[in-house]
Order: structure tokens, then sequence, then C-alpha cells
């Protein structure tokens, strides 16, 4: 299982390869991450917007030495301690990267996995849950079940993009009912605003600087 843990692990690096920025990062434009008894909280100081993941059995790992996407200023990456194969992943980047919907950036990801030699997705679906556009489908590894979701929210100028991960001898069905409830767990609000997983751009004394300043990077 570690082996398929490392290969579900570069999968998830060459996705964030594919759809990373090139330059040197200001400090305004790198993630941070701050932790409380009961959640992290992570943004970037030019965004928005601001992300809480509750801090269940997460783990923050540093995963730049992989390269390519990993070493994104913007990148940020989380193991289960309890459940090895549980990862989540993703990063935040201005809108304009944005495909516009799930199904259209699926198909640049697609074709990211095709070229790394990876098992081609299967079962392939798109959802919307709360305010996520997601796409799931599941690859086999070493006989084993790796169930795979992208979501994407995009407001106030920033586009956050999430890879959740599980690679289990469970069904494909089991697996992705985890993966559903790890998301809805997941919030996103303005800051400032109050306003969790909320559309609150139109909420008075919003910053809009700040969502012109990453649409800037």
């Amino acid at each position: 299982m570690k082996t398929t843990k490392l290969i579900v692990a570069f999968a998830a690096s060459f996705l964030a390869a594919a759809c990373s920025t090139t330059g040197g990062p200001r400090a305004n434009e790198s993630i941070e991450i701050a932790e409380t008894k009961s959640a992290y909280r992570v943004s970037v100081p030019v965004s928005q917007l601001s992300l809480t993941l509750p801090r269940g059995n997460w783990s923050r790992k540093d995963k730049s030495a992989l390269g390519g996407g990993t070493a994104n200023p913007r990148y940020f990456y989380f193991e289960d301690a309890k459940e090895e194969s549980l990862i989540l992943s993703g990063w935040f980047e201005p809108d304009r990267l944005f495909s516009g919907s799930a199904s259209k950036q699926w198909e640049k990801d697609a074709a990211g996995l095709k070229k790394a030699s990876l098992p081609q997705p299967m079962n392939v679906s798109f959802e919307k849950i709360g305010g996520w556009d997601t796409v799931l489908y599941d690859q086999v590894f070493s006989g084993a079940m790796s169930s795979h979701m992208r979501a994407h929210w995009v407001q106030a100028g920033t586009w956050i993009d999430i890879h959740l991960s599980t690679t289990t001898d469970s069904s494909s069905a089991e697996n992705r009912k985890k993966l559903r409830s790890v998301l809805r767990g997941i919030s996103v609000a303005e800051k400032g605003s109050g306003c969790p997983n909320g559309r609150c751009s139109a909420v008075p004394g919003a910053n809009p600087d700040r969502a012109v300043a990453l649409n800037g990077l």
C-alpha cells in the first residue's frame, strides 16, 4: 500500500504542476496556514478567501521536494494520520486560470494524466456539492481502488482547487462517500464577512483590492 500511496502522491503532484503559475512569488502571494485546536485555516494574503479544514486527524506535510506543482508557493498538502491513503491537497490561484467549469478543467487534467502514463481514469462523473464544482474518478493501482475528487471554488477573484483521494480495498461507492463527507466539512468564507460557504462578494466592507491583487499574479 505504501508503494501505491507514493504513486498516488506523484499523480497529485503532476496535476498540481499542470495548473501552477510561474514566476517568483512575493511575500503576500505565498500560502499561509494557521492552526487552532479544532481547525486549519488556509489562505493567501492577497486573496479575499479563507478555507477552513476541521483538524480531525489531518497532518500538514511539506511536499515541495517532489518538485513541479508541489513547489508552487500557494500549494498545500495534508495527510490523514489514521488513514494513510487519505490525502488532501490543493492551491489558491487567480480565477483567470480556471477553465470555467469542472468539466472543462477536467479536459486539461485528463490529458495530463494520460501523458504521465498513469492508470486511465474510470467512472468519471460531475457533481455540485454545496458551492463546489467537482469531478470524481477512479484509478486502479496494484489491484487497489483509488478514488479521486477535484473540487473547484471560484469567488472574489480567487480559484481554490482541492484534490482529495483515498486508496483502499473498498468499493468506489464507499470511497466516494468518504470524499464527499470530507469536502462537506470544509468551509470557505470571504475574510471579515462572516459568511462561510456563502457568495459574499457584495457584502459591504469587502475589500476588492485584494481580489484585484490576486488576479494580477
